[in-house]
């Protein structure tokens, strides 16, 4: 019987490898890329850790074994230390990061007492509710109704949503929500414009440029009629991860994808090996090379 039962085991053992393997191929035999990280510009990283560990629960860790970071799920929060705030003006087509929420307005009340900066005041939204917040350095956090509190989404906002949502598949080997959604005759007659992929457990919803008047009820900055980098913003860049990362270089040189940084070893990230391209919507991306978290940890 035992001896059945270790068979039986270590086909278990390789069905599931397999799977997590082919998990990770696209359908087009290429490696399907992992969400890594968001790097934040922060003025003072000790109050920034504090703060994404009351709110969020987001775990302290060191990254690398060396820097300090925030582990959310199955990816981090990095942070550079900068002397002046970064300007919170939103720019870039990064716009928000964000967390779900299970009741919503009881939790809207608690950060409201105990001094979390709301950005936004609590609305309703379908069957749901929504607020923003500001982190330490500006940085905008959606949390919205979704039955739980883990770390969820990165709202982008793109010139076309079908274009950008498409270079991230095309670079990173994702799949999107639709290949095509047609676009309104009139933006203001409509919440929104848009489409979206999922990378791990993050889901990446990129809204229309709001660049028209009147504005759409989720802006609530002047038109946004051109874009800029995210760099050196609160949300400097986001990262994705492969196992390998010559080849997605060699692949996305070759696409005429444009390379801010070729691959190095960055030491100011405790030795991560990486290189920076420029997404559309003035997007700065790092591709790093690193195992699928956290799954990776245990091959």
């Amino acid at each position: 019987m035992s001896a059945v039962f270790s068979r039986r085991a270590i086909v278990r053992a390789c069905l599931a490898s397999s799977l997590m393997l082919l998990a990770a191929i696209s359908s087009r035999g290429q490696e399907v890329a992992h969400f890594h990280h968001v790097h934040l510009n922060v003025t003072n990283q000790q109050e920034t850790m504090k703060f994404y560990q009351r709110v969020f629960g987001a775990v302290p860790v060191k990254f690398m074994g060396k820097r300090d970071a925030l582990f959310t799920e199955r990816s981090f929060i990095l942070m550079t230390k900068v002397d002046l705030p970064p300007p919170a003006e939103i720019k870039s087509g990064i716009w928000h990061i964000g967390w779900g929420g299970v009741d919503v307005p009881h939790e809207y009340a608690w950060w409201k007492a105990h001094g979390v900066k709301i950005h936004t005041d609590l609305y309703q939204l379908g069957g749901g509710w929504v607020t923003y917040l500001d982190g330490p350095d500006g940085e905008r956090i959606e949390i919205n109704t979704q039955g739980h509190h883990r770390y969820s989404h990165i709202h982008l906002l793109a010139a076309d949503p079908n274009k950008t949502v498409q270079w991230y598949a095309d670079n990173l080997n994702l799949p999107v929500r639709r290949r095509e959604v047609p676009k309104p005759a009139d933006l203001t007659q409509v919440r929104a414009w848009s489409n979206s992929f999922d990378c791990d457990n993050v889901n990446f919803i990129a809204y229309n440029q709001p660049n028209y008047r009147p504005a759409p009820p989720w802006w609530d900055q002047e038109p946004l009629l051109a874009f800029e980098t995210s760099q050196g913003r609160p949300i400097d860049h986001i990262a994705f991860s492969f196992r390998k990362i010559e080849p997605v270089l060699a692949k996305m040189k070759a696409s005429g994808v444009r390379i801010v940084q070729p691959i190095a070893i960055r030491d100011e990230d405790g030795g991560l090996k990486s290189f920076f391209v420029m997404a559309p919507d003035g997007v700065l991306v790092e591709i790093v090379e690193s195992r699928p978290i956290p799954e990776g940890i245990w091959e």
